[in-house]
């Protein structure tokens, strides 16, 4: 069996690469997984920024097992906090992984210098092959 790890950060493209996932990999173990960053601060001062990101984290988690469950198929979920590109690649070490799956956005230009890629940096450390997919 194929273990298949799809990060995802709310967008519509890593829900579309959750998608080509259970397309690609109809057999395979898939593995929904959030990096936690603290990327906005908070409008109520009753929550932290960081309670707030793993709010977001548990919201985009149930997002996957929806998706799952329209496919039809059961997923392992997990969240952990840290640097994108090197927690996924991290997570894929320690979870036997064979193949990542990810979203892309296309950014291009001075956008992708200044904000750098997320799907390029874990293609280069990635411990096994990387599908880069682009929503349609």
């Amino acid at each position: 069996m194929k273990r298949i790890l799809v990060p995802l950060d709310g967008s519509s493209e890593s829900e579309a690469a959750l998608r080509e996932a259970f397309d690609l990999f109809p057999e395979a173990e898939v593995h929904a997984f959030h990096v936690v960053q603290v990327t906005e601060f908070p409008r109520d001062r009753n929550k932290s920024a960081y309670e707030i990101a793993v709010e977001k984290g548990r919201e985009i988690l149930t997002r996957a097992d929806e998706i799952a469950d329209k496919h039809e198929r059961g997923i392992e979920t997990a969240m952990k906090e840290g640097h994108a590109a090197k927690t996924i690649v991290r997570y894929a070490e320690e979870n036997d992984i064979d193949h990542i799956v990810m979203g892309s956005t296309g950014r291009s230009g001075m956008a992708r210098v200044l904000l750098g890629s997320v799907a390029e940096s874990v293609t280069r450390r990635a411990p096994c092959s990387v599908v880069i997919v682009r929503e349609h």
